[in-house]
C-alpha cells in the first residue's frame, strides 16, 4: 500500500501546478451475493434432427418406424430423438401426427437447439455507492484493513434481481469447444453472503494555475481512478476546501 500511495502521489504531482492539500485512506463496502441460475447448452442442430423436423413439418407422421424406414436409421435411435425433441418443446403429438411448436419452427430456421444442463452458481458483488453489479470472479483485490474508516457518504442500496439477470445474460455466455454455447436462462436463488470492504486512496487537490479544487480517488477494486466517488466528494466539499484555504491566507 505504501508503494502504491507513493506512485499515486508522483503521478499527481507530475503536473507542477497541482498540489496535494490532503490525503486520506478509507474503505468502501461491497455486498457479495451467492447466485444460483439455470443454464442450457446451445448446440448447432445436427442433420438428423433437422431431417426429422422437416419431415414433421411436411408430412403427417405418428410412428418412429415410419421415419426409420424413410431415413434408413435405427428405430430406437429415432424414438430417442423424438422423445428428446418433445421434452425440450420442439414438437408435440397431435391427432394427425407430430407437429412443430413455434419453438420448433424457430430453432429449425436458426439451425440450433437448447439442451438442458445442471444449474450453476456464481458470486455477484454489488456496490451501492456506484449502483453497480459485477461478477466477483473478476475481483482479485485484498480486503481492506478493519481499522480503516468507512466512506463518509454511504448510500443504502437494495437488491435488484432483474439487473443481476441482465449481468448474467451479458457476461454468462461461454463459447464451448465443440460448436456450442452455455447460456444462462434465469436466476433460481440469490442469497446475501457478506459485506467485503475495499481500500480507496483519496487526494484533495488544488490546481494553482486554474484556481480550482478537485478530488482524485484510487479504487483498489478496479485499480483505477474512481470518477463517481470523486464527483460525490467534490459536490459536497469543494466549497469547504476553498473556505479553509481563504481562512489560512488571512
Amino acid at each position: 500500500m505504501d508503494n502504491l500511495r507513493m506512485e499515486l502521489r508522483a503521478t499527481i504531482t507530475s503536473n507542477p501546478d497541482v498540489s496535494i492539500v490532503n490525503e486520506q485512506l478509507w474503505k468502501l463496502p461491497i455486498v457479495l451475493y451467492d447466485v444460483g441460475f439455470d443454464q442450457v447448452k446451445r448446440l448447432k442442430m445436427d442433420i438428423l434432427m433437422k431431417m426429422l423436423l422437416l419431415a414433421f413439418q411436411e408430412a403427417d407422421i405418428r410412428r418412429a418406424a415410419n421415419l426409420s424406414e424413410m431415413l434408413f436409421v435405427e428405430e430406437l435411435f429415432i424414438s430417442d430423438l423424438i422423445y428428446k425433441m418433445q421434452r425440450i418443446g420442439l414438437i408435440r403429438l397431435e391427432k394427425t401426427g407430430y407437429k412443430l411448436t413455434p419453438k420448433g419452427h424457430d430453432y429449425l430456421e436458426k439451425g440450433i437447439f437448447d439442451e438442458e444442463m445442471e444449474g450453476g452458481q456464481t458470486v455477484i458483488s454489488y456496490s451501492a455507492i456506484h449502483d453497480e453489479y459485477r461478477l466477483a470472479r473478476e475481483d482479485s483485490s485484498e480486503e481492506a484493513d478493519e481499522a480503516l474508516g468507512i466512506y463518509r457518504y454511504p448510500i443504502k442500496g437494495s437488491l435488484n434481481k432483474d439487473r443481476i439477470e441482465q449481468l448474467l445474460f451479458k457476461e454468462g455466455v461461454n463459447t464451448g469447444e465443440e460448436n456450442f454455447q452455455t447460456i444462462i436462462t434465469g436466476i433460481t436463488s440469490c442469497i446475501e453472503q457478506k459485506t467485503k470492504y475495499i481500500s480507496c486512496v483519496e487526494f484533495q487537490l488544488y490546481d494553482d494555475k486554474q484556481d480550482i479544487f478537485f478530488s482524485r480517488v484510487w479504487n483498489l477494486l478496479t485499480s483505477s481512478w474512481d470518477e463517481i466517488v470523486e464527483k460525490q466528494i467534490e459536490a459536497r466539499e469543494v466549497v469547504k476546501w476553498r473556505k479553509a484555504m481563504e481562512e489560512q491566507s488571512v
